[in-house]
């Protein structure tokens, strides 16, 4: 699976959320069952079903388990840019010793690529101090990840406030599928949080993180390039990047039935992206079974500092930029949810009053963008994603 697409699934491992989950509503027994479907205009289409198992081993602490697979179907994965099959892209028979070009072959696999990734953490919180310790193992057809976590949390102020840190590291390995050696096949991160949250009034918190992160090895796509007039060449980045930035998060209780979550998220990397994002919420219960929310995400970047216009490029350039997400872009998301908590007398081999329904559907569009256009024949992306979890407490 190329970068590009870790980025699409919906479903995703965040440092801080298990800890931070476990804190608030207490270490409990629980299965959760996912399902989330993304699809747009490019032809990318991406299956996410996910199981995830937390036992209480004490009362202090817990161990948690978690599968998921990520199945992909992409036209850039299977044959190139839109309208060009010169070299393949993630996916296909290679023709000849030592070549890259594309022979095109019918296809017979269901998805082109699918990402297996098994996960386990463990937690132990006696009630002002939490700490989790977690790592998960990924692979697919040409990349293998490696990653461990740790988070801490301490409440402090009569449990009106809470600081947080939290510590990834992953260890990833390319293993091309094409006849192309590769400057590194290495691709490591490291990622760390630091975190206050703190209760301003009983209808008002808050919360406020900074994140850094350094990542190190061949850190784009072995599969894409370019082909301006009587050349090809790779996409080609820096082998380093380091990043910083900062989120403040507000939730507050309007009335008795109505709450809103706002977000903002700065974030400046040494490729000189600048970027801003803003996520407004807002929830209602509509009874004490049956909670509806709607939500607006708007994100806003500026272009890496060697990103130009396509026809720019030329063979002696150190650095080239294939992905849309190294230039200068927007997007706009706009959703719908729901969350249903059944409620009944009857007990039987399922108790239906510990069971929470989460569901949503958003749709996402990008402002119009060259890069875009080159690799996926369209001049803006569009597209749909779903999920659906059945969470139960046992």
């Amino acid at each position: 699976m190329q970068v590009k697409y870790k980025y699409i699934v919906i479903a995703v491992m965040v440092i801080l959320i298990p800890c931070a989950f476990l804190y608030a509503e207490g270490l409990k027994d629980e299965i959760n069952l996912s399902y989330g479907y993304y699809a747009d205009n490019g032809a990318v289409r991406v299956s996410t079903p996910t199981i995830s198992i937390l036992k209480k081993v004490t009362d202090r602490f817990l161990i948690g388990v978690k599968m998921q697979v990520d199945a992909i179907t992409a036209a850039t994965i299977s044959g190139g840019p839109a309208k060009t099959d010169a070299v393949t892209s993630a996916s296909g028979s290679t023709s000849g010793s030592g070549s890259s070009t594309v022979t095109s072959t019918p296809k017979t696999k269901l998805f082109d690529d699918v990402r297996y990734s098994p996960a386990i953490f463990t937690t132990y919180s006696d009630g002002d101090n939490a700490i989790t310790l977690g790592g998960y193992y990924s692979t697919e057809n040409d990349y293998t990840g490696r990653s461990f976590y740790v988070n801490y949390i301490r409440q402090l102020n009569d449990q009106n406030t809470a600081l947080g840190v939290g510590l990834s590291q992953s260890f990833d390995k390319w293993r091309p599928i094409i006849s192309r050696e590769l400057s590194r096949y290495s691709r490591d991160e490291t990622k760390i949080d630091l975190s206050v949250s703190q209760i301003l009034s009983q209808t008002f918190t808050a919360q406020m993180i900074y994140s850094y992160m350094y990542t190190s090895g061949f850190l784009c796509s072995p599969y894409e390039y370019l082909t301006p007039p009587g050349f090809l060449v790779y996409e080609s980045y820096p082998s380093n990047r380091s990043a910083n930035a900062l989120t403040l998060k507000l939730v507050k209780l309007i009335d008795d039935p109505t709450a809103v979550h706002f977000s903002y998220r700065l974030f400046k990397d040494n490729w000189d992206i600048l970027s801003h994002t803003f996520d407004l919420e807002l929830y209602r219960d509509l009874s004490k079974s049956f909670t509806i929310g709607a939500k607006y995400r708007f994100y806003t970047q500026s272009k890496a500092d060697f990103t130009k216009p396509l026809s720019d490029y030329v063979m002696t350039d150190q650095y080239v930029a294939v992905d849309y997400r190294e230039s200068a872009f927007s997007s706009n998301t706009i959703g719908i949810m729901a969350i249903v908590k059944p409620s009944t007398t009857e007990t039987g081999l399922i108790d239906f009053n510990k069971v929470k329904i989460k569901g949503a559907v958003n749709y996402y569009w990008t402002s119009p963008n060259d890069y875009i256009n080159n690799w996926y024949g369209v001049h803006r992306l569009q597209g749909i994603f779903t999920s659906l979890s059945i969470n139960y407490e046992f």
